[in-house]
């Protein structure tokens, strides 16, 4: 499997909502897969493509908005969503809330809108990691919704290893990508997925994500 990263970023930072840059990553599955690095399961010939995953997220180019002299707020205005987040991490006269512990520099903050993985992919982990990872540095803090009831949605456990501690008196997760955590910690390189792609695993994946989009109607 690989990732696809889409993002728009504005040649020219003019107005506020251009320092907030959608990005769509899809996970592509081959068609062909191998059993013990010998044996071919199937062979197409060339092999096809699927998406089997995908996430949706915004990244708020924090450092470069205050360096072009906007205020956090301005940027925030821009959703609800980076409001909700702006009066969760900052206080006024202060970047960030103290209590949170955020120490080090931060460059941008990546907002995790929606994640969907197809069921076949039984290690969501290792995947979810990945997909961050292509997206953030060590000077990034990412957040999401804490979310629970639905099949796609991670367990308790799951968002731990990931790196995710929910902030105190609010419904959102928190990752600072400076700071350790269990899956890097047991596979810095990440670790290899495999799943046999096929069309069915597709449209699976473009029913379902099509449902999702019902709550982000600008998505």
């Amino acid at each position: 499997m690989y990732l696809n990263v889409n993002q728009r970023v504005p040649v020219a930072r003019e107005t506020e909502a251009d320092f907030v840059v959608p990005i769509l990553v899809d996970v592509i599955a081959s068609s062909t897969s191998r059993e013990d690095g010998n044996r071919i399961q199937q062979v197409v010939n060339p092999p096809e493509e699927y998406v089997v995953g995908r996430l949706w997220a915004e990244r708020w180019d924090l450092s470069l908005s205050e360096d072009c002299g906007y205020n956090p707020i301005e940027i925030a205005d821009v959703s609800g969503v980076w409001m909700q987040v702006a009066e969760t991490l900052m206080r006024a006269g202060k970047r960030f809330r103290p209590e949170l512990g955020i120490e080090g520099f931060v460059l941008e903050i990546l907002f995790l809108h929606e994640v969907l993985l197809h069921p076949a992919i039984e290690d969501r982990v290792a995947v979810i990691d990945s997909m961050i990872r292509s997206l953030t540095g060590i000077n990034s803090l990412v957040l999401m919704q804490y979310e629970q009831g639905e099949s796609h949605h991670l367990e308790d456990s799951e968002y731990r290893d990931l790196g995710f501690c929910k902030i105190a008196r609010s419904n959102l997760l928190m990752k600072d990508t400076s700071l350790r955590y269990p899956f890097n910690d047991q596979h810095p390189g990440g670790k290899k997925v495999e799943i046999f792609g096929t069309l069915q695993h597709e449209q699976w994946l473009m029913d379902h994500w099509e449902k999702l989009l019902i709550d982000h109607p600008a998505l």
